[in-house]
């Protein structure tokens, strides 16, 4: 995939919709308290790249009782989210345009119920391992805001992706609650909410790998931090 290009004004387009988007820099400090955003007191659930939102806003539909937030870089993606979530009326739903690496500034410790990470860039690249979103480093950061039920649950479908995701998750210390090489054969459940990445993967027959895993103790470290 070719490097989006940044319109414009795309930010400033953003600042309108104060009430669904939080616009975030490497100095941003949230301090936490993300329920108050919200009017449910549900479980939190994070999408990270969340993209056009089609995955959340379905997801906040069909769960109106919990709260959702979407992490996005890229405002000119953001945007169409943004929009569309408004003309929907979700109000479960909320976005940040920001980057995974501030993740810890974002979030109090604890404060995250769960994780989704959806088609995210591979990096094949040995050089680059640093980047992939399931590389350890990446995973202290999502073990320090998750609750100690918290899970973190992958779709890909670059199987290379996913061997290296499995093994990062054991070696952190995770278990691995389900795994999948080929998710919408196997449980249809699982599958029932796709995003655009993957209704286009789907439709091209290409198989869908999942996985939920899980901190075996992720609470003590939360405790601590």
């Amino acid at each position: 995939m070719g490097r989006l290009r940044r319109k414009p004004g795309m930010v400033e387009a953003l600042s309108l919709f104060p009430e669904l988007v939080v616009i975030t820099d490497e100095k941003f400090y949230g301090n936490g308290n993300w329920k108050a955003r919200f009017p449910v007191s549900g479980p939190l659930f994070l999408e990270l790249g969340t993209g056009k939102g089609r995955f959340l806003q379905e997801m906040a539909r069909l769960h109106p009782d919990c709260c959702f937030v979407g992490l996005e870089k890229e405002p000119g993606v953001l945007i169409q989210a943004v929009r569309k979530t408004r003309e929907l009326e979700l109000t479960n739903l909320k976005f940040i345009l920001g980057d995974v690496q501030w993740l810890d500034r974002m979030f109090a410790p604890a404060e995250v119920d769960g994780i989704f990470i959806h088609f995210c860039d591979p990096w094949p690249k040995s050089r680059h391992e640093k980047r992939r979103l399931t590389h350890p480093d990446y995973l202290r950061r999502y073990r320090h805001i998750l609750t100690s039920a918290g899970s973190i649950r992958l779709k890909t479908d670059n199987r290379e992706l996913f061997e290296y995701s499995l093994a990062s998750f054991t070696a952190s210390g995770m278990e691995l609650v389900r795994v999948s090489r080929d998710v919408h054969a196997e449980d249809a459940n699982l599958s029932a909410v796709m995003t655009e990445y993957e209704l286009k993967f789907h439709a091209a027959g290409l198989p869908i790998c999942y996985c939920e895993a899980r901190f075996d103790n992720v609470g003590e470290v939360a405790a601590d931090a």
